[in-house]
């Protein structure tokens, strides 16, 4: 009972869980997607952890803003967005989720 039986572990655990969610994030949609299949899966992930991974379930930053608009650009082959969307066309997002940002 080396780690489990310190008096600072359950603060060790959280500060760890919340690495695990900043690096699942920080890796992109397939790691933020993996991390919340694995917050419903007590099978396999305790408890601490799973709290900590939940908060992608309903908590994920947007990506850049640049990076979305550049993507819907090539994706359209248009130069600016205003020749297809009626403009101004907004520059914050509604929400965002582990694979796509709603504008």
């Amino acid at each position: 009972c080396l780690i489990a039986c310190m008096p600072d572990a359950p603060a060790r655990v959280q500060v760890r869980a919340t690495q695990l969610r900043e690096v699942a994030t920080s890796l992109g949609p397939t790691f933020i997607k993996l991390a919340q299949f694995l917050a419903n899966r007590p099978d396999v992930v305790r408890a601490d952890y799973m709290d900590e991974l939940m908060k992608l379930q309903d908590d994920v930053p947007p990506f850049s803003h640049d990076v979305a608009m550049q993507i819907l650009k090539e994706d359209l082959n248009i130069k600016s967005l205003d020749e297809i969307f009626v403009p101004p066309f907004p520059t914050k997002p509604i929400a965002a989720a582990s694979i796509g940002v709603v504008y």
